[in-house]
Order: C-alpha cells, then structure tokens, then sequence
C-alpha cells in the first residue's frame, strides 16, 4: 500500500518524506503560500534545489532518487506526499461573472 501523508517545512531543514528502499516515485505538492525549498538525499538550503512557490506546486521524483529522504526549508511551508506514480493536473477555472 503507498504511503501519503501531510508535511510541514521548518526554518531548517528537514525531513518531509523518510527514506524508502522499496518506493519507485513519489509526489510532493505544497497546500500553502510559504515558499519551500526542496532536496533529494542531504539537507535542504533556502533557495537553492526544487523551489515549490505557489500553491499548488508539485514535483514528482522517481527512481533511485525517490527512494531517498526528502527534505525541506521554509519556515510555515506545509504540503502533502503520495507515493506512487501520480500526476496533478489542475481543472478548469470556473467563470465568473
């Protein structure tokens, strides 16, 4: 069974997804507007690596790299996890009149 799971970023890096010797892809979206910063396998630096700004933002990581820990830095950024091969595609903007 995959795991899914929240995840919140602190002001240091940290770990939002442990390491999976069996996991072949995981999906990590952020829910909030704090810009995170992401690294696969070693400790995460602000502004550098997988930058998840705006809501929404999603990056999925697959193979030997996605067996490893994920971290992440930014203080309030807060996200979710699905391990697996999933891909985010948003939906259509409703009208507004």
């Amino acid at each position: 069974m995959a795991t899914k799971d929240a995840w919140a970023a602190l002001s240091a890096s940290s770990i939002i997804v442990p390491a999976n010797q069996h996991r072949e892809a995981v999906f990590i979206q952020k829910t909030n507007s704090t810009t995170v910063a992401l690294a696969v396998g070693e400790a995460a630096v602000a502004g550098d690596g997988i930058q998840l700004t705006q809501v929404g933002d999603s990056v999925t990581i697959r193979g030997a790299a996605a067996r490893k820990a994920i971290y992440a830095i930014g203080d309030g950024g807060q996200g979710t996890y699905q391990e697996g091969d999933v891909t985010y595609t948003p939906g259509p903007t409703p009208a507004t009149e």
